[in-house]
């Protein structure tokens, strides 16, 4: 799989002669210059934007966790956090 640099991002709802609405991403990168991705129904927008929300979300939680200390465990740390019954 090939990454390139995205420098800027362009989205826009594109009507046709039939009617149909359509979405239409535009990537302008440094390497390709402009470059038409996709055209996609308005439900495939859906899918596509929900699918890039929880992966964001996803990418966050995990890079939140490596570097937050206040989730760290200390090495050597045998302390019971829970009370237990006796």
């Amino acid at each position: 799989m090939m990454q390139h640099e995205v420098d800027k991002m362009d989205v826009s709802l594109i009507s046709g002669d039939d009617g149909q609405d359509r979405i239409s991403i535009k990537l302008v990168g440094a390497l390709a210059g402009e470059s038409d991705i996709c055209s996609l129904t308005p439900s495939q927008a859906r899918v596509l934007a929900t699918e890039l929300i929880a992966a964001v979300n996803r990418a966050e939680v995990k890079h939140s966790l490596k570097t937050s200390p206040n989730l760290w465990r200390r090495q050597g740390e045998a302390r019971l956090r829970l009370a237990t019954a006796k």
